[in-house]
This record gives C-alpha cells, structure tokens and sequence, in this order.
C-alpha cells in the first residue's frame, strides 16, 4: 500500500471517545519536548478534565534543535525546552510532577543494547506505577530517528504488559513522500474530537517558542516549524494508530 493511500485511511478513522483507553490512567512518550503537545496536546486536556490521570515522559533533552546557536548554547537549550515543556503542559491543565525527563541526548535515543533495556524498564515503571491502560508514542514510520527509538521503548514495553493499549500518534509521518510504500495491514484506531480543547492545545504548542518562532535567530541550522507543516496540528482532531506489531 502506498504511504499516501495509508494516511488517507488514518485521516478517516472513526471517531470515538475517551472510552477507547481502557478505563485506566494515561502515559505519553513524546520523543522530544513539543511532540506531547503536537500529537496529544487536545488527548492530554480531554483527559484531565474528565479525571483521568495523565504522564508524560520526554525521552530526549531537545538539544539537538540549535546546535550551532551561540546564545543558547547546550545547557542553556536544554533547560529553555525543558521549561517551554513544562509550561505547555500546565495550559493543558497537567501539574509538573507528572512530568518525567529521560534526559536522552536528542538524535542518540537507542533503539538497542544497556541504554535501551533502561529507558524500557523506567517507562515500564511509570506505566505500572501509574495504573496506565494505555501508553501513547509517535508513529514508528515517523522519519526521525528519536521517534523511531520511542516508539520502539513503547512496543517493548507493551510486549512487558500484554494488557496495555499501545497508541501511535504521526508526527513527521505526515509528510512522507506520497510515493512510499508500506507493508502493514491497514490501520486501526481512531480520531479525537478535540474542539472543547483546541485553545488549550494551541496555547500549549505556542509554549514551545524555541520551534515556533525565531526566537533563536543565531543558527541557520536551527529548526523552526513551518505554518504549512504545523497547520495539521492547530485542527481539532488528533489522530491515533493503534500498535499492530
């Protein structure tokens, strides 16, 4: 199937409610800080408003955005996208002690080997301790290599706990070359009717400055989301796959 033929079918899904989640609390993995409120932002607000539990975990520290910035060098970075994380959950309505940094080197997430089994068994940990019926990561045909990481702590985790609804939600997956073929079954899961929230979310995204606007204007290399790419994320529908593997 082709990837174009793949995503007209995501876009479609049916739409259905919180019901979907497994009656328990939520956890999110979002590859780097902004990718929560991107995929999940307008889920994250629906939840907490109808009581149920939400954590998010960021796998990496986001310092990959602006490597050659001279105003913003590392740590500095690190601790601007941590902050802009924080204070685009709490418009989501999420206290900071439901947020966990794994601290991963942005563009090094593993996808094997000591440091992998570790990001899996702390996720795993927070999962379990946070009574979550489903976990939700991005998209494992994103083509980022971080994402692909997440969404392959997520699969190992769920492989740990059989009974737990594994969510994907598209990022960069969005805009693959139309020509692309994928060979999977074709996808199952559901859309999100998040107009109540779209404020929320949008307030939230906005939180991230550092990607949104030129706020760091010394580094050509420097990443900015374009209007055209982010406009699918400023709609009032999220878009979720469940996990087939």
């Amino acid at each position: 199937m082709r990837i174009s033929a793949y995503l007209a079918k995501v876009a479609n899904l049916p739409y259905a409610g919180l019901d979907k989640l497994g009656g328990g609390a939520v956890t999110i993995l979002a590859p780097h800080p902004d990718d929560e409120a991107l995929g999940t932002g307008g889920l994250i607000a629906a939840c907490l408003q109808a009581g149920i539990d939400v954590n998010v975990a960021v796998l990496t520290d986001g310092a990959g955005s602006h490597p050659n910035s001279q105003r913003f060098p590392k740590a500095r970075l690190i601790e601007l996208r941590r902050q802009e994380c924080r204070t685009g959950l709490e418009a989501l309505g999420l206290l900071p002690a439901n947020i966990t940094h794994f601290d991963v080197p942005d563009t090094s997430a593993p996808t094997s080997g000591a440091l992998f089994d570790q990001a899996v068994q702390r996720l795993s940990q927070l999962v379990v301790r946070s009574a979550s019926t489903s976990l939700f990561v991005s998209w494992d045909k994103d083509p980022h290599c971080d994402h692909l990481a997440a969404a392959r702590i997520a699969e190992a985790v769920g492989q740990e706990l059989p009974h737990l609804l594994l969510w994907h939600y598209p990022i960069w997956g969005w805009y693959l070359p139309s020509s692309m073929s994928i060979e999977r079954p074709p996808p199952e899961g559901f859309r999100l009717d998040i107009s109540p929230w779209i404020g929320q979310k949008h307030r939230a995204i906005a939180a991230h400055a550092s990607q949104m606007t030129k706020l760091i204007d010394d580094d050509p290399e420097g990443f900015t989301f374009s209007a055209k790419k982010l406009r699918r994320f400023l709609e009032p529908t999220e878009y979720f796959i469940r996990s087939q593997t």
